[in-house]
């Protein structure tokens, strides 16, 4: 089996729609989704409906999650706090509705899902460093997991003790070890390359490859300016 892996898609229609026609090149037509397809973006229902009709494994992502309940944008920066104000106002009735029914955590096999780490996933925390993957791997109950919330592409290996970040290529996974992986971000990529980033997970060949691809970011940036919403947002994708 193949999965798309999508993370924090954060409204961005023009970077979620590059990414899916290079899906439909590669045939795949499996999706897994991490959380985070609303927020800092111009486009959330957009984003979301997709989210909600295609992917057949989905997790709540924070911003999912502040839309929802109001004690979780305490932890959001002024910036992100206005985005989600400015997105609930806006999203549909029937998302909305549908947001609560997402998990904080998925399992599915061999493959474990959560929008920042394994432990503590009602939590947000950012999957960052080895400490990190440790309490992690504690929680893991199966060979893979998958996270996203650091917009940054990376994995860790549990018995190899190795990990960081990935550029754009295939990483060849071995049997009998166990995995964290992230994508980085479809709509707001944060480790200084603009092009959009997302998964390929295929448990048969035993690999994990990061894609990035070059989007119309320019479009992207103008409609959150259009919008009102904070002009940093959309500066942040160029």
């Amino acid at each position: 089996m193949r999965y798309a892996v999508f993370a924090d898609i954060h409204g961005n229609l023009e970077a979620l729609e590059t990414a899916l026609e290079c899906a439909r090149k590669r045939r795949l037509s499996q999706f897994m989704v991490l959380g985070d397809s609303v927020g800092y973006g111009a486009n959330p229902n957009e984003c979301l409906d997709w989210a909600l009709q295609n992917a057949s494994l989905h997790v709540l992502g924070n911003h999912e999650a502040a839309i929802i309940h109001d004690k979780a944008r305490e932890r959001f920066t002024d910036s992100a706090r206005e985005a989600i104000d400015w997105t609930a106002e806006r999203l549909k009735p029937d998302l909305v509705a549908k947001i609560q029914n997402l998990p904080y955590l998925q399992i599915d096999g061999s493959m474990t899902l959560a929008h920042g780490t394994l432990h503590s996933a009602e939590d947000f925390h950012y999957l960052f460093d080895e400490s990190d993957a440790h309490k992690s791997f504690l929680a893991l109950r199966t060979s893979y997991g998958f996270v996203g919330h650091s917009h940054v592409p990376c994995f860790f290996a549990e018995k190899a003790r190795t990990g960081g970040s990935l550029e754009e290529g295939v990483l060849k996974l071995k049997k009998g070890e166990r995995y964290l992986l992230n994508p980085g971000s479809i709509g707001q990529p944060r480790d200084g390359d603009t092009r959009l980033s997302f998964g390929i997970f295929d448990e048969d060949e035993l690999t994990f490859e990061i894609v990035r691809l070059p989007y119309d970011n320019k479009t992207a940036s103008k409609k959150i300016i259009k919008e009102g919403l904070p002009r940093s947002l959309a500066d942040r994708l160029l």
